[in-house]
């Protein structure tokens, strides 16, 4: 297609932390990277999921292999950010003596493992004033040795200077950001995703499909974001199918987890949009998996954007293999809607949020509106979203 003429805000800036190795396999240099970063004795962050399909102790191998000490694993952590394993496992990290980690795993553990660094790092003891603040960034220093390990192709949580922490007692998803808490290195390692079962495989990709496309039509977008995000459409598109067809193409997994990095770097600078306000929702109240939620909500909320930047729309549809060639711009914004939920079919993701107990009556799911109004990420959305916005999103999504 002919490059559209797109414009931006005459002025933005771009974080690029932190440094990004790739290979299958490449766990094999952690103890090297660790002990150039300083780091000599190590708590390995995970959950237990990991630990009992061996994923784990892949990397639990490579530093028993090393000259790092592995002084403890911390397998505690579950489904979402939430303060109280946060604020265990900074305790559990001054326990064992620790002065680095190591975080294998998806969004939730690597958000986890942010915060507990930060905890770490200041010398605090209880993550709630801090995720009451929001933007840590006055005053903030460098933290401890941190090298992730993302299992899943999905959150970019490695590469993002935030974290989205869950409050239980307000049944809220916060988002908190530091300027140092990503990791110091992000190790990109096919061969520990191999073992992901598929509908989850598709869902976290999923997740990186919205980041991309969300950061590509974002208010806030740019044209670093552009490229990033547009790449990432394209190997997602590619090789997701290819993936869960065949689970242990290494090969195609490695695409996939280059695609949600790259998603990744492209969203925490033009940030995201409706998608990620309803979905934080979602996951709040009714513990929808965010990569699920981020699934169910896409192809509505691109709907409902497409009149505010066609254009951009249809860039994903090019993106996605669509042939655009002879379509108008709107016809052509209008293909990428079909393309996702097309993607969606190929891979098996055909749920909606009547599936997770969601229900449909005004009265009913006013929590989740008012929660969505709130988002941090709503006001970056293409189009401005009203409550009655919302509510017909949602019974969409039904």
């Amino acid at each position: 297609m002919k490059y559209p003429d797109l414009g931006f805000e005459p002025f933005f800036t771009w974080s690029n932390r932190p440094r990004v190795m790739y290979k299958a396999g490449v766990r094999e240099e952690l103890g090297f990277e660790m002990e150039k970063l300083g780091g000599t004795k190590a708590v390995l962050y995970t959950d237990k999921g990991l630990v009992d399909v061996g994923v784990a102790q892949m990397v639990i191998d490579t530093i028993k292999a090393s000259s790092l000490e592995l002084v403890g694993v911390f397998d505690k952590i579950v489904q979402d950010a939430r303060i109280d394993l946060i604020n265990e496992g900074a305790a559990f990290y001054r326990k064992c003596g620790a002065n680095c980690m190591v975080v294998v795993g998806g969004g939730s553990v690597m958000d986890t493992a942010k915060a507990i660094n930060i905890l770490i790092g200041g010398g605090l003891d209880d993550f709630t004033p801090l995720a009451e603040q929001v933007g840590l960034f006055d005053g903030a220093k460098s933290l401890p040795p941190h090298i992730a390990f993302p299992t899943t192709a999905g959150t970019g949580a490695e590469v993002t200077y935030a974290m989205v922490v869950l409050n239980d007692i307000a049944h809220a998803k916060i988002a908190v950001a530091h300027p140092y808490c990503n990791p110091d290195i992000a190790m990109l390692d096919p061969e520990l995703t191999v073992k992901l079962p598929p509908k989850i495989t598709a869902f976290t990709a999923m997740d990186a499909l919205t980041h991309a496309i969300e950061a590509i039509t974002t208010t806030n977008a740019n044209p670093i974001s552009d490229g990033l995000g547009l790449h990432a459409v394209r190997l997602i598109a590619k090789y997701l199918p290819e993936v869960v067809k065949n689970p242990g193409n290494v090969e195609a997994r490695g695409y996939l987890l280059i695609a949600s990095t790259m998603a990744g770097m492209s969203f925490i600078n033009a940030f995201t949009g409706g998608v990620h306000a309803t979905g934080h929702a979602l996951g709040a109240i009714y513990h929808v998996p965010h990569g699920m939620a981020m699934n169910i909500m896409l192809p509505h909320l691109m709907a409902f954007n497409l009149g505010e930047k066609p254009e951009r729309f249809a860039m994903i549809a090019d993106a996605m293999g669509v042939k655009i060639d002879g379509m108008t711009t709107q016809q052509a914004a209008q293909a990428a809607v079909q393309a996702v939920k097309d993607l969606q079919k190929a891979v098996g993701l055909t749920q909606t949020l009547k599936d997770f107990g969601v229900p449909e009556g005004r009265e009913a799911l006013n929590p989740l509106i008012d929660l969505a109004m709130g988002d941090s990420q709503l006001p970056y959305n293409p189009r401005e979203l009203q409550e009655d916005d919302l509510y017909n999103l949602y019974i969409k999504a039904r």
